[in-house]
Order: structure tokens, then sequence, then C-alpha cells
């Protein structure tokens, strides 16, 4: 079975950390006809040294490398940097949007219509365009979901436009709103300070009833005072 790790990229020292350490790993480079964008990542570290199957590895490398940006392939060939990657989106686009569209009366999508209904105008091409670009920006993909403090409200209040335009084109173009990393991360530690207030419960409810006795002796020791 082939590597697919040694055959789509090239096996080489990077640098890493602040003082620049030569250390194992790998150099993708986009793939596109006439393009020399490379990207160096260190990869000696994965796994706690445990070491990982060729799958795995891939995946790994993938994931941080689509996070800056890239499309990554199986093959070297199949690599696009973020700048021939994007080309190719919007390529895509507009290749579709100038197909010529059958002069056919349809009633709108009920999404698009309640869209309408609630906020008095449909959403123009150079919105769509707009928004497409922005979510292509601050959106890492279907596991992670937004990138860290995007949400779709934050990407409809940044452009200007309804939130709902934002949520239409991310559930169709890109994927659930719901994998938000951050969101993710202050769930978890809000779960591990619930745990921790779970812990102090019993001494809680041990200072309150102490509290209940001494209260009841001071009242005693009022009344033998008077």
């Amino acid at each position: 079975m082939t590597n697919a790790v040694s055959t789509a990229f090239e096996h080489t020292r990077v640098p890493y950390g602040e003082d620049g350490k030569l250390v194992r790993g790998i150099i993708a480079r986009c793939g596109a006809p006439n393009c020399e964008a490379a990207v160096p990542l260190p990869v000696n570290l994965m796994a706690n040294g445990r070491g990982m199957d060729d799958n795995i590895e891939w995946q790994f490398i993938a994931r941080k490398l689509e996070q800056k940006g890239w499309r990554i392939g199986k093959s070297a060939s199949a690599h696009r940097c973020p700048k021939c990657f994007n080309a190719a989106k919007f390529a895509a686009i507009r290749k579709s949007e100038e197909k010529p569209m059958p002069k056919v009366e349809v009633p709108p999508p009920q999404v698009a219509l309640q869209i309408v209904r609630d906020h008095g105008k449909a959403m123009t091409r150079e919105d769509r365009r707009i928004i497409f670009e922005k979510l292509n920006d601050v959106y890492i993909d279907g596991k992670v979901g937004y990138g860290r403090g995007w949400t779709d409200e934050k990407v409809a209040t940044d452009l200007g436009v309804p939130r709902a335009w934002v949520k239409l084109l991310r559930e169709e173009n890109f994927g659930d709103e719901v994998g938000n990393e951050e969101i993710r991360e202050q769930a978890a530690e809000a779960q591990a300070a619930l745990v921790e207030i779970r812990k102090l419960e019993p001494e809680l409810r041990r200072l309150l009833a102490l509290a209940d006795k001494i209260e009841k002796s001071l009242g005693e020791i009022q009344k033998v005072l008077k």
C-alpha cells in the first residue's frame, strides 16, 4: 500500500519554535499550474512521540494546513494554496451564475420567502458574494465550525446584513454553526467548574448547618443576658 504522506508531501527538516531549531517536518507545495506557493509544517512531535499510522498522520497534516487556508489532496498535484483554492471556488461560483436561467417563474424556497417577509428585501447576488467571501475567511470546516470568536451573529454584525442570510449561506455551503471551537471550549470549562462546585456542596451544607447552630446558641445567650 502506498504511503500517502510520503507521496503527497516533501519530507525535510523545517524550523520550529522561537529559536528556529530544525526538526522533522514536511513541505506542501501548491499543485496548481505556474504556482510556486509552499508551506513548511513541523511534524516531529505528533501524538506525544507515540507515532501515527500513515492515514492518521496524513489527516493530522491536512487538518493543520487546512486551518491555514490550504486545500490538501491525497497527491502532491492535488494541493492548492489559499490563493489558488479561493480562485477555483470563485470561478466555479461565477460559472454557475453565468449559466442561462430558464424563463420560468418559480416560487422561492420557503426559507427565502420567510427571510423576505422578515427583512423586507431579498438577498442580491452581491450580498451573496460578500457573505460567502467572509464565511470562507472565518469558517474552518464542518468539524471545527467557525474560527475562534466567530458566529453567525458576529458575521452578520460585521457585514451589516441579516443574520438569517448568513445562516442560510453557511448551511448551504459550509456546515453547522454548533461546531464552533470556542463554544466547545466554554462548554468544557463550564462542565469542569460544575464538577468542582458539586465537590464543595457537602462542605457548604455542613457550614450552613453549623451557622444555624451558632445562630440558635447566640439567641439563647442573648435571652440569658437580658
